[in-house]
């Protein structure tokens, strides 16, 4: 992931579509393949065995703090 765009899609996509949470918990790599996001390693490995519902709420949480900014 290379930007603040890569990581705001990534956001708005966790919260908006419950298959590609479900995705993404599953297999990180290829779910951020599969909507453009060049994933690095450290975030695969940071993703790996994290739950939908955990992204979600890590997602939503960084909303908030993105728009207080």
């Amino acid at each position: 992931m290379s930007d603040a765009n890569d990581l705001q899609l990534l956001v708005g996509k966790i919260l908006t579509d419950e298959k590609f949470a479900e995705a993404l918990a599953q297999n990180p790599e290829q779910a951020l393949k599969e909507v453009g996001i060049d994933p690095n390693i450290d975030l695969i490995e940071a993703l790996k065995g994290v739950d939908a519902e955990a992204l979600k709420g890590l997602a939503a949480a960084f909303g908030e703090n993105q728009a207080a900014v």
